[in-house]
Formats: structure tokens, C-alpha cells, sequence
């Protein structure tokens, strides 16, 4: 009967190490799904806030197509007129015209395509032999420099081209 005793307490240890390896794996178990529930859920905000972002970019949200005019500062002339037209088939014309310069050395004229940014509020407009990038905003565009950066300072606001309604 001693003998008996013994394995019948032996096989209760085994069944609480067993009882207690089954809770380990079912809370290891629970951990890992709530992880993944969790990854989803943050993919799922990213892909949201990517749409959202999207969403509220100039290409998407404003009417960007049209005519845009406006005088830009020239170092040698009073100023150089600026017509761009962005078509919706992504090309444009830009005319410019330098203020106080003799008749026929006086205009220029730029064809070609635009890309937008990655972001949507930035375009680049390229023709054969210039590259110009602008930041779309309502119903104006601002010219980028060549960093790319918004121009600052006291002729800033010359830099900016106004949309024609």
C-alpha cells in the first residue's frame, strides 16, 4: 500500500507539471496572437494614414489644372513675366517674358512634361534643357530653389505665381 501511495502522488506531480506546461503554452499562445493582432492593427493605421496622406495632397485634393501668371524678380531686368499652364494630361507651356528688355530677346517659351512628388504637393516640370520644380498650394504655385526648399526672405512673395480663375 506504501507503493501505491507513492505513485499515485508521483502521477499528481506529473498532471500539475503537465497542468502547468498546457497553461504556459496556451498564455505563450495568447501572447503571440495578441502580437500579431497588434502588427495587423498597426499595418492597417499605416496603410490608413499612407491614404490619408494621399489623400490630402495637392494632386488629389485640389484643382490644379489651369493657368498660373505672375512677376518674378529678374537681376537685369524689371522683372520677368511668368504664364504656366498645367494641362491634365501632365504637360505644360511656360512663357516668360523679361520686362525692360529689347523686342525679340525678350520671350521664351518652355514646353514639356511634369511628375509630381512622392508626397503629391511638389511638381517638376522638364522640358529639353530646363528642370523647374514648384510647390503646388491653392490655387498658386511657389517656386522650389535648387534644394528644392521653399524661398524665403524679403522677395518671397515674388515667387509665388497666382492662379487665374
Amino acid at each position: 500500500m506504501h507503493c501505491s501511495c507513492k505513485l499515485i502522488k508521483n502521477r499528481n506531480n506529473m498532471n500539475k507539471f503537465g497542468l502547468l506546461i498546457a497553461l504556459f503554452a496556451f498564455t505563450l499562445m495568447s501572447c503571440t496572437n495578441q502580437s500579431n493582432k497588434q502588427a495587423n492593427e498597426n499595418q492597417e493605421t499605416t496603410t490608413l494614414d499612407e491614404s490619408m496622406v494621399d489623400s490630402q495632397s495637392s494632386e488629389m485634393s485640389l484643382d490644379w489644372a489651369g493657368v498660373y501668371q505672375g512677376i518674378m524678380p529678374c537681376e537685369d531686368c524689371e522683372g520677368i513675366e511668368t504664364v504656366i499652364e498645367l494641362k491634365d494630361d501632365h504637360t505644360y507651356v511656360a512663357h516668360y517674358t523679361y520686362i525692360g528688355k529689347p523686342e525679340g530677346d525678350n520671350k521664351i517659351t518652355f514646353e514639356g512634361t511634369f511628375t509630381w512628388g512622392t508626397l503629391g504637393s511638389i511638381i517638376t516640370l522638364q522640358s529639353e534643357s530646363v528642370t523647374t520644380q514648384y510647390k503646388v498650394g491653392e490655387n498658386q504655385l511657389m517656386l522650389l530653389n535648387t534644394a528644392g526648399d521653399i524661398i524665403t526672405g524679403d522677395l518671397a512673395e515674388m515667387y509665388v505665381l497666382k492662379k487665374k480663375m
